[in-house]
């Protein structure tokens, strides 16, 4: 499916998941993140999916590069999510978008400058945050390098070293 027919169908899909949602927006005090005291690490973990063993790395796309996760995957951001702890993802989306889970401060490695910590949801799960946005894999990437979720709906984004929004 070409990209840009993808990336409708991806904003539809928010749009209708949105439009669907009978939640309100409630006036709760998020979870504070909790902040990264571990120093940037040179080793990599497997290309697990096992949470405890999240490690966050630099790979080379034709965007320059940016955050992945130990596999190698590109990891991005949801620009309506701001620097909430908590996703504003609707549901059905993640399937799609899965959040990068962890059960403890993520390890950096090389070149990321950013401070990582992870967000408590309100499931229970920790996911990471990489200055100060939770980010999330898109199943579209199928090997190490690809951003085919790039400016997708133009809500996600790849991520810098330095934690910001790669817009090409």
């Amino acid at each position: 499916m070409p990209k840009k027919m993808l990336g409708v169908l991806c904003a539809c899909a928010i749009g209708v998941a949105a439009c669907g949602s009978s939640s309100s927006s409630s006036a709760t005090k998020t979870p504070e993140p909790t902040p990264s005291t571990k120093p940037a690490s040179s080793s990599s973990t497997s290309g697990s999916s096992d949470p405890a063993s999240t490690t966050l790395q630099l790979v080379s796309t034709p965007l320059g590069k940016v955050v992945a996760d130990s596999a190698g995957k590109v990891l991005y951001l949801y620009v309506p999510d701001g620097t909430a702890t908590v996703s504003t993802v609707p549901a059905g989306v993640l399937a799609l978008w899965p959040a990068v889970q962890a059960t403890g401060v993520p390890t950096l490695g090389p070149g990321l400058t950013a401070k990582s910590s992870t967000g408590a949801q309100p499931n229970g799960q920790q996911w990471v945050l990489y200055n100060g946005h939770l980010l999330y894999r898109y199943t579209g990437d199928t090997k190490t390098g690809d951003v085919n979720g790039n400016a997708l709906g133009n809500v996600w984004y790849a991520v810098t070293a330095a934690g910001e929004p790669v817009q090409s």
